[in-house]
């Protein structure tokens, strides 16, 4: 039998992940939002899979029934990040990466939508993984009116296999479905942007990625002694954008490794939530107000 939906994160068990000189807090955020993915049973479910285990309170294994959660800032400036963490899709480190972002981003005034994607086990492939995804996109722009946010200004975030995820849905398939009873499956899953914070390609490499002058600006950050996902991916897709014309930016540091890019760590990969946040400000639709930082 199917456990009930549960996708409420137990943000209440960590402290909170800060940033220098950052006001945290209910001062920017509104109360979260949890809901499924799926109102129904999502498709490809693995029927009688063993329940969802959490052993550390941190990193989420064996998620059969997808979900995400909405931090919303109470001041926003029209934009989303679409969030997916890492876990070489055997896991989702949903809590860890998910508190110190969802408290920072609302600070500048961005929406964060925290999306806990299928596993293998008990799903086969990444596939499940990639529907969740789109799915997370559709639903954030199907609710984009209520949650104060423009649906033409929704990106995607991630590290690690979320980065690999994310890449996927980039570069492939966006459109909705016009004629479908499900209105959320109606919406376009393409995102206006894109993060990348240490890409693992997986068994993948950049050429299996369809980069295009139509592809979404990305930004890119890996470390030279990152030996889980390899600087030269994260260059390799960055030159597939230069050759077509889209908009990259590429920030490499030299130590770090595979954990550089966290709020909180130690190390100038910390950083990379403020350049990242500066780098949306260079987009021609970001409109990101400098007064979304102040009380």
């Amino acid at each position: 039998m199917l456990k009930s939906i549960s996708v409420l994160l137990t943000a209440l068990l960590l402290a909170p992940l800060a940033a220098p000189n950052a006001v945290w807090g209910g001062l920017h955020a509104a109360e979260p939002i949890s809901l499924p993915l799926w109102e129904t049973s999502p498709p490809g479910l693995v029927a009688n899979a063993a329940p969802e285990t959490t052993p550390n309170g941190i990193t989420t294994f064996n998620v059969s029934v997808p979900g995400m959660k909405v931090y919303r800032p109470k001041k926003g400036n029209g934009m989303a990040v679409v969030y997916c963490s890492g876990g070489s899709y055997r896991s989702v480190s949903h809590l860890s990466d998910a508190v110190g972002n969802a408290e920072f981003f609302n600070s500048q005034g961005i929406a964060l939508i925290v999306v806990k994607y299928r596993t293998q086990p008990p799903s086969r492939g990444y596939d499940a993984a990639l529907m969740d995804a789109r799915r997370a996109m559709r639903l954030t722009r199907h609710h984009a009116p209520e949650w104060g946010v423009d649906p033409a200004r929704i990106g995607m975030l991630g590290g690690s296999a979320g980065a690999h995820l994310i890449l996927r849905v980039a570069t492939g398939e966006h459109g909705g479905q016009p004629e479908a009873q499900d209105p959320v499956e109606r919406e376009s899953c393409r995102p206006a942007f894109v993060g990348l914070l240490c890409p693992w390609p997986g068994t993948n490499k950049e050429g299996d990625f369809s980069i295009t002058n139509e592809t979404q600006p990305m930004f890119l950050c890996s470390a030279r002694d990152d030996t889980v996902a390899p600087t030269a991916f994260a260059e390799g897709i960055a030159r597939a954008c230069e050759k077509v014309g889209t908009q990259s930016r590429l920030w490499i540091i030299e130590k770090g490794g595979h954990r550089s890019f966290r709020l909180g760590v130690q190390g100038e990969g910390a950083q990379w939530a403020g350049r990242f946040t500066e780098w949306l400000k260079s987009l021609p639709f970001s409109q990101l107000q400098t007064s979304a930082n102040k009380p």
